[in-house]
């Protein structure tokens, strides 16, 4: 087996090899819908995974919860990551990771939590080290214009507004999502946020899209596909 620095080499160049379907937009919101702080780029938690099984082996590498924590409007995890090498359990060290509660749903926001938790603890081992270093930023930004130039040449005008519908492809919880102007979408642990200004004026459109408004959390949502 190639020593484990040559390993992880290998896992972040094939998370790089997905481009920007690997790569999400994290914004943090108060109860009001309003973002909080910057927004910051990072790679999906499944594609780190399924990149971290497919080098090391899913028998190679595991995590302890030590500790949880439920707070108004957030769950807190803090796990141990362990890796084995050479038939040896090592463990480097530990990290918290955090999930704001939406609707009520505590049991998505442990799991988020514990996910957050386990992927900081993969940083220490320089796994999906490029989001650390601020590089997917422009990955993103350039995947999403070139996405959107694509969608302006094929996209049909028409006479009348209408409401987008889905696309064809339903396993992808993004593929749901309506293209609405001004408006972003966040997907927290298998909920939906619609994120944006006077989204209310866009009421209709959302309802249409099957949003629903959360009055505790003051947002539109709805669960994925």
């Amino acid at each position: 087996m190639a020593p484990l620095q040559e390993q992880i080499q290998s896992i972040n160049e094939r998370l790089r090899t997905f481009g920007i379907e690997a790569i999400q937009e994290i914004k943090m919101t108060d109860k009001g819908g309003n973002q909080i702080g910057q927004i910051k780029y990072g790679f999906r938690p499944q594609y780190v995974f399924d990149s971290v099984n497919e080098v090391l082996g899913p028998e190679n590498w595991r995590y302890e919860l030590t500790k949880e924590e439920i707070f108004e409007s957030q769950a807190v995890a803090e796990v141990r990551l362990f890796v084995q090498i050479d038939g040896d359990w090592m463990c480097k060290g530990s990290h918290k990771g955090q999930m704001q509660i939406v609707k009520g749903n505590v049991g998505d926001a442990q799991k988020g939590a514990i996910t957050d938790a386990i992927q900081k603890c993969m940083s220490l081992l320089s796994i999906g080290s490029d989001a650390y270093k601020g590089l997917l930023k422009n990955v993103y930004l350039q995947g999403s214009q070139r996405t959107s130039a694509t969608q302006s040449k094929t996209k049909p005008t028409s006479r009348t507004s209408q409401p987008p519908e889905p696309p064809a492809n339903q396993g992808d919880p993004s593929a749901t999502l309506p293209k609405i102007a001004g408006v972003s979408f966040e997907n927290r642990q298998g909920v939906i946020i619609a994120i944006g200004d006077h989204l209310f004026d866009k009421k209709e459109l959302l309802k249409a899209a099957g949003f629903q408004w959360d009055k505790t959390g003051k947002t539109w949502m709805k669960q994925a596909a």
